[in-house]
């Protein structure tokens, strides 16, 4: 297991300013170069990950490190897996905290959604430094509670992997299997030659945070492979 404090953050004010849809114009008068001052001495960001290893495998379920984890598409995305890389990331709760007493709907809005940005920064870090390393050509993610078919309740199994994480990394799940720090992502980094993105199984029309169009397609295929299995 390896902790990594640090990471690095680039907040750089026109990339910034196109996410949150702050036109040109108006960013100087909104001070961003001083608000994302703010927002980048709020954030520490930091990961724990581990390499672990695949285990036994059953049509609906699959084995990482001596923990079963309930998911036909999981199983299927670590059929030909060995080494996986479960992780926990956080931007830690300063940010968080400094939100909610703004009192200004808009400036809180735009934290909450640099925190997002910041989360992506150091998503794709790691997923970065893990090829590096491992000399894999991509490697793709899945998290708790992306898909109907692994729950968000499937963060108990996850977090078991390392032990006391409040004290690790300073996050923790709650009774409903939310993080705290709220602004912190969790999930599986695995090999995979065509890339997968959770996204594409989700039919959902409105969603903020997706990534991929729907490939309905691709959904019936899975579908299809774990009706085989059963």
């Amino acid at each position: 297991m390896e902790i990594i404090d640090h990471i690095p953050v680039n907040l750089e004010a026109g990339d910034i300013a196109r996410r949150l849809r702050i036109r040109p114009d108006r960013a100087g008068s909104f001070h961003l170069e001083e608000f994302l001052e703010l927002a980048g001495s709020l954030i520490s960001l930091r990961t724990v990950y581990d390499i672990s290893y695949v285990g036994a495998k059953d049509a609906g379920s699959v084995e990482v490190a001596g923990v079963v984890f309930r998911s036909g598409v999981l199983r299927h995305n670590l059929e030909n897996a060995q080494k996986v890389f479960p992780y926990i990331m956080t931007i830690g709760p300063e940010l968080e905290k400094a939100a909610t007493s703004l009192g200004d709907l808009l400036k809180q809005y735009y934290l909450e959604e640099i925190a997002n940005i910041v989360l992506e920064q150091g998503a794709a870090w790691l997923t970065d430094k893990l090829q590096g390393r491992w000399g894999f050509p991509r490697l793709s993610n899945m998290s708790p509670g992306s898909l109907e078919d692994w729950p968000i309740t499937e963060q108990r199994q996850l977090f078991s992997l390392f032990g006391d994480t409040e004290k690790t990394i300073g996050v923790r799940l709650t009774d409903h299997f939310l993080m705290l720090p709220r602004k912190s992502i969790s999930g599986i980094l695995f090999p995979s030659e065509e890339g997968f993105t959770a996204c594409q199984l989700c039919p959902r029309d409105v969603c903020p945070s997706r990534r991929a169009k729907y490939d309905e397609g691709l959904a019936a295929e899975y579908r299809e492979r774990e009706f085989s299995r059963g």
